[in-house]
């Protein structure tokens, strides 16, 4: 009796939301009337089933803008907590991953509140918490393979249309940042493109993160149809990455690349090195004058950045066991201080930047948690013996190399959707070991 009555209470909600909305009908007007409804849809439907909320936040999340991913990720969270009240749910995934994440927390709070600029770094710290809360999310609503599946598709075909307007941009010949690119080394290069993250390597950190996925369904599926979909698929990620002349980007995806050969088959590294040279002679002069500049230091690009990372390692010399604080704010304010004539937001190396934010026991924190991420992912999921969880797991731990190693040339944890993108694919680390663990079980 006391169950089916929390059952009916659950309709309440959605019935005083429907009443709301046929108020308003009368109030506002017709196009502002129809983006409330699909809203109003959109909350309908996430409520009735908190997966629909997760598919939804991932597609959208390149094209809107970061406050509203956050609100609607907090939503999707409410929405899978006001679920868990009508139903037994289990909130812990219980594996060897959840220490290390709940260290990384832990460590994130204390630099915040250690921080010169607590409320600079709070910005930071809530980007980090709500991406983790949607890790929560979609750890306990995506149940099995077929849900996962949908989830992983969801997110290839909105890179695709990311890349799809990056593709239109070199089209038309978008301008570009002076800053962006040193055109005395770089003369063939007249646009890079940068879709919805106006920024071309910003854009190359989420492609190299998606294409290894898309790789890994390509690879994975034996319906032709469905292959020949994948390859295109990947086929317009790998194009779009190369048009943004990202150097970072392009080491950090072939790191990627290597990484998936050595998890699924590691007879394809004969391949590899006579891929590559044979490569070089099909692209264009343009890519290929861009790839060999990247030991270039006379380049400006090159010469700002190690510029950057010597001050930046006077910073940590100075702040070696707290660090400056974390996020962004605290970096760049202490930067400035040390060096006016050469502002940066960032130190454009990950680890640098966080040993500056957290000092070396931040970074000792977050080596532990990727060895451990690695570690039983691998172990857990690359070594077992179905082949749909160990090939996606590959594409999904690639997408994570790729995004660590351009780490060492730019400082990824930087921007909120880089940094949901980051944990969203952790997160998928965390549903495959699940799902495997739960097999075996049943096997």
């Amino acid at each position: 009796m006391v169950v089916e009555k929390l059952k009916q209470r659950q309709y309440i909600l959605p019935i005083l939301l429907g009443i709301v909305f046929g108020l308003i009908y009368f109030k506002l007007p017709l196009k502002y009337f129809a983006f409330a409804f699909v809203g109003f849809l959109v909350v309908v439907a996430t409520l009735h089933d908190v997966r629909i909320g997760a598919f939804l936040a991932v597609f959208i999340m390149p094209y809107m803008p970061d406050i509203l991913n956050l609100v609607f990720m907090l939503f999707v969270l409410a929405a899978f907590i006001y679920r868990g009240t009508f139903r037994s749910i289990s909130p812990l995934t219980k594996n060897s991953i959840d220490m290390p994440i709940a260290l990384f927390v832990i460590a994130i709070i204390i630099s915040t509140i250690t921080s010169i600029n607590v409320q600079g770094s709070f910005r930071d710290l809530a980007i980090h918490l709500v991406s983790l809360s949607f890790v929560f999310v979609i750890t306990n609503t995506i149940k099995d393979k077929e849900d996962l599946n949908i989830l992983l598709t969801t997110m290839v075909f909105t890179a695709v249309l990311v890349s799809l307007y990056g593709l239109y941009q070199y089209k038309v010949g978008v301008e570009m940042e002076d800053k962006w690119l040193d055109v005395s080394n770089n003369s063939g290069i007249t646009t890079r493109v940068f879709s919805v993250f106006g920024n071309p390597n910003i854009l190359a950190e989420y492609l190299i993160m998606t294409t290894p996925i898309s790789i890994a369904l390509f690879w994975e599926t034996k319906e032709m149809h469905k292959k020949f979909i994948f390859l295109l698929t990947s086929l317009l990620l790998m194009g779009t990455l190369v048009l943004t002349f990202s150097r970072g980007g392009w080491v950090g995806f072939a790191f990627g690349i290597l990484v998936f050969v050595l998890l699924v088959e590691k007879r394809l590294l004969l391949l590899l090195i006579p891929l590559g040279l044979g490569a070089m002679k099909f692209l264009p002069p343009t890519v290929v004058n861009r790839i060999l500049s990247i030991g270039n230091f006379a380049d400006s690009s090159n010469n700002y950045r190690i510029k950057i990372w010597k001050i930046t390692l006077d910073i940590i010399k100075d702040h070696k066991i707290a660090g400056v604080g974390f996020g962004y704010i605290p970096f760049k304010q202490t930067f400035e201080s040390y060096i006016r004539t050469m502002p940066a937001y960032h130190a454009h190396n990950t680890y640098l930047e966080t040993m500056a934010e957290m000092g070396i026991p931040g970074l000792i924190v977050l080596i532990v948690f990727i060895f451990i991420l690695y570690k039983y992912s691998i172990k857990t999921l690359v070594k077992g013996q179905d082949r749909w969880t160990k090939i996606i797991s590959a594409g999904v731990i690639s997408g994570i190399s790729a995004l660590l190693a351009q780490g060492a040339v730019e400082s990824v944890f930087y921007l909120p959707k880089i940094i949901i993108t980051f944990w969203t694919l952790v997160s998928f680390i965390l549903v495959l070991m699940r799902i495997s663990e739960e097999s075996r079980e049943i096997g």
